[in-house]
């Protein structure tokens, strides 16, 4: 099979110079980074961005930039918010404690309301939500948790050729919420009851710091293809991605990286396969252990796993065979591709013997391992 060309790999990153996946049958085939998912909101309709972005071009970035013209501004903004609680609700937001850091956990939203208040200098964009997650540390293990809040944030955002940024700066954040679910490790759950220590109140405070920090999409170009990160960042600047994607004709929908302990699994999406005749190709490289498990699973498939990682010690189990089920070892990037029906999709990382064919205990290991992931979604072959 052919892969992709790694250019170089300098402090952790991948270049690829060419993006062509040759066929393959398959036989089988911080509490940080919290509100990464809100960077989602302007992927739900490409062809009206697309639409959109040829408009305002025609008026230039002098005028759009300007913040005198505060009307214009927010009625521009406003075309990208619409679909900001349907795409909030479709992905997990990747957890970090620091923005350059692995991922260490996945919030996932259950329900979001947002609203628009208009009212002279205090125009307002208000998003209520509430969700399950997870998080894994030293001194816990894995935590599930269920989060609910209230933010006001105040949007604005900045043309500079071809990118838009669009910042979103929080002005009030009064009702964070955190519920442990479960906390695996039960020397953990000895240690905080003897000292009085609350996992709910340690979650509350960490979220409520995060939102604070507020966070920044970057919308590249008119294909729709998005990035974002926590706090505010400077314009021509993008946040750390492992790959860095020369050129492709594909749509990327994850770029990053994760850490998994041993005994852990990692739940990756959704990823949202929108027309027939479409694939989900992935690029994986792993690193830190000789080999874990990937599978990609259907929507239903990838919540009941969900459910049973928020709430129970133990990797998640599988509920049927999955259409992709292989494993990956340290060493090269594996590319590879699955010709999928219109839907919603998850990748699954596994480094636990609960699932998949790997076992890290029975060969010795017991160091985390590190996997740099690439999803996109384009045309099968």
């Amino acid at each position: 099979m052919a892969h992709p060309t790694i250019l170089n790999r300098r402090v952790g990153r991948h270049r690829l110079a060419q993006h062509s996946f040759a066929p393959r049958t398959l036989l089988s085939v911080r509490l940080g980074g919290l509100f990464l998912a809100m960077g989602l909101l302007l992927t739900g309709c490409p062809s009206r961005d697309s639409v959109g972005l040829r408009a305002i071009g025609l008026l230039g970035e002098g005028v759009i930039n300007d913040p005198k013209n505060k009307s214009l501004r927010f009625d521009i903004l406003k075309f990208g918010l619409e679909q900001f609680c349907t795409e909030m609700g479709r992905r997990g937001a990747p957890l970090k404690m620091r923005d350059n850091d692995p991922v260490m956990g996945r919030f996932f939203t259950q329900s979001c309301q947002s609203q628009i208040i208009e009212g002279g200098d205090q125009q307002s964009f208000i998003v209520r939500f509430s969700g399950n997650g997870h998080a894994w540390t030293n001194l816990s293990g894995r935590i599930g948790f269920e989060a609910s809040g209230l933010v006001e944030y105040a949007a604005d955002f900045h043309l500079q050729g071809d990118a838009m940024y669009i910042y979103f700066r929080p002005r009030n954040v009064n009702a964070a919420s955190f519920h442990t679910l479960m906390v695996e490790s039960k020397l953990a759950q000895a240690g905080m009851a003897v000292t009085g220590v609350s996992s709910d109140q340690i979650g509350h405070d960490l979220l409520t710091g995060q939102l604070q920090r507020g966070f920044t999409v970057i919308r590249k170009n008119s294909e729709g293809e998005m990035d974002f990160g926590m706090g505010i960042i400077a314009k021509g600047r993008l946040p750390f991605r492992p790959f860095q994607i020369r050129s492709s004709d594909k749509l990327v929908l994850e770029n990053d990286r994760t850490e998994i302990q041993v005994g852990q699994q990692d739940i990756i999406g959704g990823f949202r396969v929108k027309e027939s005749g479409q694939a989900l190709y992935l690029m994986l490289t792993l690193d830190g252990a000789r080999s874990v498990d990937f599978f990609l699973v259907d929507r239903a498939s990838g919540d009941r796993m969900l459910d049973q990682f928020h709430r129970r010690p133990g990797p998640a189990q599988l509920s049927s065979r999955p259409p992709m089920d292989e494993l990956l070892h340290a060493g090269p990037a594996v590319a590879r591709f699955l010709a999928v029906p219109p839907g919603e999709y998850y990748l699954v990382i596994d480094h636990s013997d609960g699932a998949g064919h790997s076992s890290p205990r029975a060969t010795g290991n017991q160091s985390p391992a590190t996997v740099d992931y690439l999803v996109q979604v384009g045309d099968a072959p």
